[in-house]
């Protein structure tokens, strides 16, 4: 019987614009652990995304989350399924940003992302990955939600720069979003060297967080794609997917 070829899975915490550099992870599954096959990175443009997967994709199974409001039909106002996150997540502070053409621009860069990684890697948009089959799909995901909801959360983790927020009261909430990256269900994460090293200057941590997101994303994406979860929205106005509620005892 011929092995099937490993699956990748890519985590990519999209910056909205296209001048700033967006965080991208890639994963593979190694005796039931989830490792990195190259350190995660910030890249600039959706070429230069597209390269750094095409460098690690196997030409089967890829399964790629995003963080980036992927469909957006709306020029104004927020997509429906914002409001139903918001009605969900607000509570927690973990609420989305509204998103809608005029505020991203024409098109916006998820849809322009979307269209590079079909041109280039014939990936296909989806609610989400079939369920542990041979796929090639782009979803959108929301970490704060996320991560809300698999450690039942009382409220976002606040390591993102905000009025109010010290540089070192940031640190020390990423230094708990780390902790609980040890701690995810399966497939569990063999956490990274860069990982032990929050850097202490604002720009650093700006561009750390950025990695770390990825990161996330890219288990979010093995996660989906191993064991399903929850899809909120329609196809047609924009999704975003959630793990399921899981216990810490997988």
């Amino acid at each position: 019987m011929v092995k099937a070829a490993p699956a990748v899975f890519v985590g990519i915490d999209l910056a909205w614009g296209a001048r700033r550099p967006s965080g991208v992870a890639l994963l593979g599954e190694h005796g039931g652990l989830l490792q990195e096959l190259v350190p995660a990175q910030l890249w600039g443009t959706d070429e230069d995304i597209c390269h750094a997967i095409a460098e690690q994709d196997s030409g089967h199974t890829l399964v790629i989350a995003v963080d980036a409001p992927l469909v957006v039909p709306n020029d104004a106002g927020e997509r429906p399924v914002e409001t139903e996150m918001r009605r969900r997540f607000a509570r927690y502070h973990a609420a989305c940003h509204p998103a809608n053409r005029r505020l991203l621009g024409e098109p916006p860069r998820g849809e322009r992302l979307c269209a590079r990684l079909a041109q280039t890697l014939q990936v296909q948009l989806a609610p989400a990955p079939l369920l542990r089959e041979d796929c090639r799909v782009v979803f959108e995901v929301y970490p704060h939600a996320a991560m809300v909801r698999l450690f039942q959360l009382p409220r976002v983790l606040e390591y993102k720069a905000r009025r109010g927020r010290s540089l070192a009261d940031r640190r020390e909430q990423m230094q708990t979003y780390i902790h609980l990256l040890h701690r995810l269900p399966a497939p569990p994460l063999t956490p990274p060297p860069w990982l032990c090293n929050i850097p202490h200057a604002p720009a650093e941590l700006k561009r750390f967080e950025d990695k770390v997101d990825a990161l996330f994303c890219a288990w979010l994406a093995a996660h989906a794609w191993r064991y399903g979860g929850e899809v909120l929205g329609e196809a047609s106005t924009g999704t975003i997917w959630l793990p399921a509620l899981h216990t810490l005892q997988q």
